[in-house]
């Protein structure tokens, strides 16, 4: 996929898994291998779903990942905003994320599953 071909919500959300990745290499031990794991492969099977589903033409195979895109977000947003609770992300950070990257993807993917829906 060319830089030119790539979605909009591929290219976000490649930028915030870099971003996610100096906030993990930065963590305590005990959470670097927990949480922040966990939130890596959240944010590595969004991007993979962004793949998939830009992928299929067939409407219900999209759909289904769209769907599974949506709600394994929704779940990486959660480990974002314990990451912040717990004070392993400054909320100047976590603010960033927010604004930068997590809103409007999540904005991206309600249009995505709208559409795909319709």
């Amino acid at each position: 996929m060319s830089v030119q071909k790539q979605p909009q919500v591929y290219i976000k959300t490649y930028q915030l898994l870099k971003e996610l990745h100096e906030v993990v290499r930065n963590m305590p031990k005990h959470y670097k291998y927990t949480l922040g794991e966990s939130s890596l492969e959240l944010a590595w099977r969004c991007l993979d779903l962004i793949v998939e589903a830009n992928f299929y033409y067939n409407t219900r195979i999209k759909r289904d990942r769209i769907t599974e895109l949506s709600l394994t977000f929704d779940k990486l947003k959660l480990r974002l905003r314990m990451l912040n609770e717990l004070k392993l992300i400054n909320l100047k950070k976590y603010r960033y994320l927010q604004f930068y990257y997590v809103n409007s993807i999540g904005e991206m993917i309600g249009g995505w599953k709208k559409w795909v829906n319709s």
